[in-house]
């Protein structure tokens, strides 16, 4: 276990890394703001075609007050014994759409989930706690 920060460094992703490691986790959070303020969500996502996708219910607050407008979607993973991991933002606008084509994923919530909102990335950014121990060991990638 490590004692303190001390070897424990910072480095920036490039935007393939970010892009590999957004899909080999299957849940992030998606935020967005509404009248009474920020709200974030914990939700199931897949990456295709340059984009976050998930699923939600018909009017869901996401669905309501989401289409065309500026979310993030952030994405990490953490190793809280080692204190190496690393986090993921994605931002742009979000796309609303009913038809259900292309893909998507399975939602992991029960109930009706017809609603695909995509979000087409304007920035892909992510950081790496990396500690200094032996062999480097970097997690998720």
């Amino acid at each position: 276990m490590v004692d303190s920060a001390a070897g424990v460094r910072l480095e920036e992703l490039d935007e393939d890394t970010c892009w590999r490691l957004v899909a080999s986790v299957p849940v992030g959070r998606i935020a967005w703001n509404e009248t009474g303020g920020p709200v974030v969500v914990p939700v199931n996502h897949v990456v295709a075609d340059g984009a976050v996708v998930v699923r939600t219910g018909a009017w869901s607050g996401l669905e309501r007050h989401v289409d065309d407008s500026d979310v993030a979607y952030e994405v990490d993973h953490l190793d809280e014994e080692t204190r190496e991991g690393w986090s993921l933002l994605v931002r742009g606008p979000a796309e609303v759409t009913y038809d259900g084509a292309g893909t998507h994923p399975e939602p992991w919530a029960g109930g009706a989930r017809p609603v695909t909102v995509r979000v087409r990335p304007r920035s892909v950014s992510g950081r790496r706690l990396v500690g200094g121990g032996e062999g480097d060991a970097r997690s998720g990638g």
